[in-house]
């Protein structure tokens, strides 16, 4: 009997230990974004940065969808309840909107091509049907597209819009199934419409999002599917990715999706999982990241996801009211390093990896130049000095499109005691943009000293940024 009793004793010790191990994995999921480690591959992957408000200073309040303009170096961000596009330069400043004013109402996404933005709009009380509406480089109304030619045109409801490599325009719906594609006037060509097997039976595909890659190739997304169609720049089907499932690997409620052909990468957003997976350009799932959490690096129901010039993963965190950036490390990763970011001043960028014991709360963007009673003589040129030093900090404060703006800015601040200077930024097409600029310091604490000074005196937020 006590030999009986010793063997059971051992098998309880065991099944307790196993039981320490099971809950203290669980617990460190729990604690740490587990799709952070990018389990499927060893890849690292590391939040570098986060904005959460907008050029006014507001919250981004729920960004759902994401473009990157390769041209200008910019990032459009929709903000759908504040029915307006929200610019960023590419050091994450949030310089101007747009919105109501250039005709845009129930925006969910935006396209940049040869200096044109097409953007989706919704109905409103004066257009009662949704259509695309075009801005030329300046932001001004070029012309609007309503669609016709195709059963359900009269209710389509634009979500995403694309230009493909030849020249048609790709949008899908809301509404309907499949994808619309226009020729670059605007006329209805056709529809692209997958089909796949469902239990059995070949159905047609809703589509949910798109992209284009740089060869042309156009990748089609189906959140019903979990799946990505491929077709090359003649609309020709290529061949398709992704399985349906709630598992690493798997794709539960995918929602957005970008290339980064440089890296050899397409990334998937998936809204249910609260994870960015990636996957090769031919198909094999590489690795995933994210986690549902609020803390930095996390997300919470995640819509979109774009890729800039340097390869930098860019995602709509959209139910944490942010977009947050992240940096794929090692093999296959951007050429650039962090530290090589635009010179202009903006954004910090944390230089680390984050675990869940470094995590910090994400620091305020700056807001616009603010309106000023104070009366500006149009013909005088702003006051531009010379740059700092590359190893001061500066603090950015504003963002200007117009030259007296900046400079009475500038006049307000100096006149508080600001050592306060406008440095100038040709943005090509746009024109020259004029940056507000406090410094420099020689030590960040001294910045981030006088960034607070400035919430409290001025009622301005300021970006800290090391030069």
């Amino acid at each position: 009997m006590h030999h009986k009793w010793k063997r059971v004793s051992k098998l309880q010790l065991f099944m307790s230990l196993r039981l320490v191990f099971l809950i203290l994995v669980g617990l460190g999921s729990f604690f740490v974004p587990s799709l952070l480690w990018a389990a499927a591959a060893v890849q690292p992957v590391r939040c570098i940065g986060m904005v959460a408000n907008d050029n006014v200073g507001n919250d981004l309040s729920y960004p759902s969808s994401l473009f990157y303009d390769p041209a200008a170096d910019e990032i459009y961000v929709t903000s759908p309840l504040k029915n307006k596009l929200v610019l960023f330069t590419a050091d994450y400043f949030p310089y101007m909107s747009v919105g109501a004013g250039r005709g845009l109402h129930s925006v969910t996404s935006c396209y940049v091509s040869d200096n044109r933005l097409y953007a989706c709009a919704g109905a409103s009380k004066d257009e009662p049907r949704g259509h695309l509406v075009m801005l030329d480089g300046a932001f001004l109304p070029e012309g609007k597209i309503f669609f016709s030619g195709f059963e359900g045109a009269d209710v389509f409801l634009p979500r995403k819009v694309v230009v493909g490599a030849n020249g048609n325009i790709y949008v899908t719906g809301l509404t309907g199934v499949g994808v619309v594609v226009l020729d670059p006037a605007g006329n209805f060509l056709k529809t692209i419409e997958p089909r796949d097997d469902v239990l059995g039976v070949t159905e047609q595909v809703a589509i949910i999002s798109m992209t284009v890659g740089a060869n042309g190739n156009l990748y089609l997304l189906s959140e019903g599917m979990g799946r990505v169609y491929v077709y090359d720049r003649n609309e020709k089907f290529l061949y398709k990715f992704g399985q349906k499932g709630g598992e690493s690997g798997k794709l539960a409620r995918p929602r957005g999706l970008a290339v980064d052909d440089r890296a050899g990468r397409v990334y998937v957003v998936d809204y249910q999982r609260h994870a960015v997976s990636a996957f090769s350009l031919e198909g094999e799932f590489l690795f995933e990241f994210g986690g549902m959490g609020q803390a930095r690096g996390w997300l919470n129901y995640p819509s979109d996801v774009c890729v800039d010039s340097f390869g930098r993963v860019i995602v709509a965190d959209t139910f944490n009211h942010r977009i947050q950036i992240y940096e794929v490390v090692g093999d296959g990763a951007a050429t650039a390093p962090v530290t090589a970011l635009p010179e202009a001043p903006g954004a910090e960028i944390a230089e680390v990896e984050e675990t869940a014991e470094e995590v910090s709360a994400p620091e305020e963007a700056v807001v616009a130049t603010p309106p000023t009673d104070k009366r500006v003589d149009r013909d005088k040129a702003p006051e531009v000095l010379p740059e700092a030093p590359r190893d001061d900090y500066v603090l950015q404060v504003a963002f200007a499109r117009e030259p007296e703006a900046a400079q009475a800015l500038l006049e307000r601040l100096a006149a508080g005691g600001y050592q306060v200077f406008i440095y100038e930024v040709d943005r090509g097409d746009k024109g020259l943009w004029y940056k507000v600029l406090i410094g420099p310091f020689v030590e960040k604490a001294e910045a981030e000293a006088m960034a607070a000074r400035l919430k409290a005196e001025e009622k301005l937020t300021a970006i800290v940024s090391k030069r």
